[in-house]
């Protein structure tokens, strides 16, 4: 299989959290970066990050003339941070834009930040615009989609579908990564609070993601073998375990108990299935809440 590794990758949504951890790995990998973000301080500003406005089309083909390659992470980052309205439309207009430009200017390969509500978040629970139902199965997986619950979700299985559309009519492929609740180290030590109380996380069956997993996803995601990330793909981002410090077992059989089991979990694996992209993209996750805090 050909292995294609764009030197040359612009980064939106670069001063994030995650932006600055995918800007961090790419250039302990010996990446050209381009940073770009309409969020940024004169220190980025002076480091050579760009300050665009991707709801804007030509900002958006500026940003990404030149490079090789995206990882477009910049979007609303989460439902309830602006009006449905304003999230819907922003999000798909930002990934609207960048997708058609990079397919315009020819890039070789598209990774962007999709989410894991819309695999139908969150579970179980009321939340801003719709009653959460159990999932169908678990551990859930890419094929548990759509099943938008919100406008955020909503603008995810759009911006998804999009995807698919411009990577068939260009020939690029357009690997959009289903990020799991991104945690930076520091979050861990809110974890005990939860643990009293499994219902409370219940929502995305009690998962997360360490942030450097998250930029060595994007990483793996770019270097992957053409063949195998042809088209469209969608691969769940997630930590291998969850944020509790009880089994998963136990937690499914206490809040979940009539969702079917559709193989097998270890005593704390990750309930959102992580198998794909473990197979394709080789994706590994290395870290945990778990190397930071006891579990008692």
């Amino acid at each position: 299989m050909e292995t294609v590794k764009p030197r040359r990758i612009c980064v939106t949504g670069a001063t994030g959290q995650a932006g600055r951890a995918v800007v961090r790995e790419l250039a302990e990998h010996d990446y050209q970066v381009v940073a770009t973000d309409i969020a940024t301080t004169r220190d980025d500003l002076e480091a050579g990050a760009l300050r665009a406005d991707l709801t804007d089309y030509g900002q958006a083909l500026e940003a990404l003339k030149g490079a090789e390659g995206v990882i477009h992470l910049a979007n609303i980052p989460a439902p309830g941070l602006s009006t449905p309205a304003v999230t819907f439309n922003a999000n798909v207009t930002m990934n609207f834009n960048v997708f058609h430009a990079a397919a315009s200017l020819g890039l070789r390969r598209v990774v962007w930040a999709s989410s894991e509500t819309t695999l139908g978040l969150p579970f179980g629970m009321p939340f801003l615009e719709a009653e959460g139902l159990p999932p169908r199965y678990v551990p859930v997986d890419e094929d548990h989609y759509p099943v938008p619950t919100s406008t955020y979700a909503l603008s995810k299985v759009a911006s998804e579908t999009i995807a698919e559309h411009v990577a068939r009519w260009s020939g690029i492929p357009f690997v959009a990564l289903r990020f799991s609740n991104i945690m930076v180290e520091d979050d861990y030590e809110q974890f005990p609070s939860m643990w009293s109380d499994a219902h409370a996380r219940k929502w995305n069956l009690w998962g997360y993601v360490d942030v450097r997993d998250v930029a060595a996803a994007c990483r793996l995601a770019l270097e992957a073998p053409t063949e195998a990330v042809a088209g469209s793909p969608s691969f769940i981002i997630a930590a291998a375990d969850t944020v509790m410090n009880r089994s998963s077992p136990t937690l499914l059989s206490e809040v979940f108990p009539e969702v079917p089991l559709t193989r097998e979990v270890g005593e704390f694996e990750t309930l959102l299935a992580i198998d794909r992209a473990r197979h394709v993209i080789g994706y590994e996750p290395r870290h945990s809440w778990r190397d930071h805090l006891p579990a008692s």
